[in-house]
């Protein structure tokens, strides 16, 4: 069973309701048996913004950077002849969830839309320390007003 509450000066509370279920199921377990019990913080997910964000950066830029230096698709795949296929955002994606795989508290492999904020703030990390460290490409920190400045931008545009 899951029980959640909230620590309130240096206590863990429970809510009247879920306080009256776990005592019920308590007193359910026969005496001499074995309980696991954990406790964990949850993590906020990630918003859709943030995964834009990831998806619009990171990716868009290394992707432009590839195209840039001339490589194709033969360049991630460690292949001997070009393919004269353009590296797409969905290619680098596939090509980092091998490379900077992630993980879920159940050691299951997750994509970037079942993590938390705190894995897509990693992932984000070791793709961008892998770019430098392998192909030179600096990922700049993100700009926490970038959305304010999507916005703009794209009003200029019309």
């Amino acid at each position: 069973m899951k029980f959640i509450g909230t620590k309130r000066d240096g206590k863990l509370v429970y809510p009247p309701v879920i306080a009256e279920k776990k005592r019920r199921y308590w007193e359910r377990v026969p005496d001499g048996a074995v309980v696991e019990s954990s406790l964990k913080q949850p993590r906020k997910n990630k918003s859709h913004d943030q995964v834009e964000m990831i998806w619009g950066l990171l990716m868009g830029k290394a992707v432009i950077e590839l195209d840039d230096r001339g490589y194709d698709t033969s360049f991630l795949y460690n292949l001997p002849d070009p393919t004269g296929i353009k590296i797409e955002e969905e290619d680098l994606c596939r090509f980092f969830y091998q490379v900077c795989p992630i993980y879920n508290e159940d050691g299951q492999r997750i994509t970037l839309s079942k993590t938390d904020t705190k894995q897509a703030s990693d992932f984000f990390e070791k793709v961008r320390s892998w770019m430098a460290s392998q192909w030179q490409i600096d990922i700049p920190d993100p700009d926490p007003n970038w959305k304010a400045k999507k916005g703009a931008s794209d009003v200029r545009r019309t």
